[in-house]
């Protein structure tokens, strides 16, 4: 298992609200968008990333044996709501700005369109994916921006986690 794709990486609230779905048999479409209300001064655009990382988690989505194990011993879930995450699969559809786009406070970079338990589940975690890699991208593309005119380098200092869930070891 690839521990920066866990279905458990995830806030508690998304798993409860989850379980409040499956017992009352809710299953409409949910859609939901990702996108910046406003930028700090000084900061007049982003760029889109991490769109290849929430792809990839949300191909991949799934409820191992031992994330349903863990799930069970906290004993906060009923057995027939574990038992329907067995085949939790992401069925939805993704519409999102291509990485690289330049994009400004209030453009939705990312649209999930799903139903409510597959849309609630991966909230947070494609939310830290964009954010992190639209941070990373960002901050990259002024610091080019701001070194035209010197010697036109920029040197790399912080690549130390590169954002995974276990800094010490990534690669």
């Amino acid at each position: 298992m690839n521990p920066a794709n866990s279905v458990l990486l995830t806030d508690l609230y998304q798993l409860t609200m989850l379980q409040g779905y499956h017992d009352a048999g809710m299953e409409d479409t949910a859609v939901f968008e990702f996108f910046v209300r406003r930028l700090h001064p000084g900061r007049g655009f982003l760029l889109a990333a991490g769109l290849e990382q929430s792809l990839e988690y949300l191909e991949q989505l799934h409820f191992s044996p031992e994330a349903l194990e863990w799930l069970a011993s906290t004993k906060r879930f009923s057995p027939a709501f574990l038992a329907s995450l067995e085949s939790l699969r992401f069925t939805g559809d993704v519409h999102a700005m291509p990485e690289g786009t330049v994009f400004f406070p209030n453009e939705p970079i990312l649209r999930v369109t799903a139903p409510i338990a597959e849309a609630q589940l991966v909230e947070t975690r494609l939310i830290n994916l964009l954010h992190l890699q639209t941070l990373i991208a960002s901050k990259a593309a002024r610091s080019v921006l701001m070194a035209r005119g010197t010697a036109g380098r920029c040197v790399r200092l912080n690549a130390i986690g590169g954002g995974q869930p276990d800094p010490g070891g990534a690669p």
